[in-house]
């Protein structure tokens, strides 16, 4: 079993990387417009893989929106 605190910790930490991967893509897409933006660039400027990236969504267009619904 895990202990507690550290299950509040590794839910903080997946909670931090997909707000990351959620402001990460808001600014690519402000930047080279909706079309251009792949997962590849996604990860590089989040600071993560492809793979992570790939295990949070699976793609770009889930990405924009649950960033979408964050900000709705």
């Amino acid at each position: 079993m895990i202990p507690k605190l550290w299950h509040q910790t590794i839910q903080a930490h997946r909670r931090e990387v997909r707000d990351a991967i959620l402001d990460t893509a808001a600014a690519l897409v402000t930047k080279h417009g909706l079309r251009a933006v792949t997962m590849s660039q996604i990860a590089e400027e989040t600071g993560i893989g492809r793979a992570t990236l790939y295990k949070y969504f699976s793609g770009v267009e889930p990405i924009l929106l649950a960033w979408h619904e964050r900000h709705v």
